[in-house]
């Protein structure tokens, strides 16, 4: 799973960069890869989702693990129907509390794997060492 956990981070951390830089070239330049920016940001939703799932199976990370879940169904569900909010000269605050949501989600990502792999490392530190002899003794 420490494998596992890593890739999700790096997932994220690519998929989310590329969608925010998209997203920004989308509301300061009017250059539109919306479907592209889109598919980063679904990534980056089903990474924290896959993310949330091992943890709600970790043993110390399961309320994270919950949260997790909920955060990654609130991202493409808020992202798609950010268009239909605030419309007018108020929308950019939505546009903002999107960025902010979407910078959140990596954030945990980052902070949930972080720990994830903290907690795997300490917990084998921990773990009793069997020599070879006492095994098969």
């Amino acid at each position: 799973m420490l494998k596992t956990v890593r890739i999700l981070h790096w997932i994220s951390n690519i998929a989310g960069a590329i969608a925010l830089v998209l997203g920004l070239l989308h509301w300061f330049a009017n250059i539109s890869f919306l479907d592209a920016h889109m598919l980063f940001g679904l990534t980056v939703a089903l990474a924290m989702l896959a993310l949330s799932i091992i943890l709600l199976f970790t043993r110390g990370m399961r309320i994270a693990g919950a949260l997790g879940i909920i955060y990654a169904l609130i991202i493409p569900t808020f992202g798609m129907n950010q268009f239909t909010l605030l419309i007018g000269d108020l929308h950019w605050l939505v546009r903002v509390a999107h960025l902010l949501v979407s910078a959140g989600a990596m954030g945990f990502v980052g902070i949930m794997s972080a720990r994830y792999l903290k907690l795997k490392q300490t917990e084998r530190r921990e773990a009793p060492q069997v020599s070879v002899h006492e095994a098969v003794g």
